[in-house]
């Protein structure tokens, strides 16, 4: 596996990996959708979000939730999420990458001028990847330090 803070030599192969059209190792190019797909969620891009997915993909926020799917309704799902957090970022942080999965993780940044402070939530998101396309997403996070930071009035 790699991660981006590897000091690997990007012009070298991993074993077993050929280049695809784009330049990029398997690994690399799971590691760039990682990327993206949080990047489309900051960019509030659903066409974006969209491109990053298999027509089949699936979400889920947590492990042993139900899952979102297909495709569109992931991308509906996200457009539900940001309208919520209208001033908030999402910034991979690192990504740890293998030819078909990467766990991804990113902070969720939101400044609060009721605490007059940045409301901030690290997250990790585990995703699978076929034919260039993210096929699932399982999300990993504290929820009750989420409802703590971002939900309650009593900070």
């Amino acid at each position: 596996m790699s991660s981006s803070s590897s000091s690997a030599d990007p012009g070298v192969n991993p074993p077993g990996q050929k280049r695809s059209a784009s330049g990029l190792n398997p690994t690399e190019v799971v590691e760039a959708l990682g990327r993206e797909f949080f990047l489309a969620i900051d960019a509030r891009d659903p066409r974006r979000l969209r491109h990053t997915l298999a027509a089949n993909a699936t979400f889920r926020a947590h492990p042993h939730s139900a899952p979102i799917r297909p495709a569109d309704e992931i991308v509906a799902y996200f457009g539900t999420v940001v309208s919520s957090y209208p001033n908030a970022h999402w910034d991979v942080t690192d990504v740890i990458a293998g030819p078909d999965r990467a766990a991804v993780q990113y902070v969720i940044r939101e400044y609060s001028a009721r605490q007059n402070r940045e409301l901030i939530s690290e997250q990790v998101a585990m995703i699978r990847v076929t034919s260039g396309k993210i096929v699932s997403v399982v999300g990993y996070y504290d929820t009750v330090e989420f409802q703590r930071v971002f939900w309650d009035t009593g900070n």
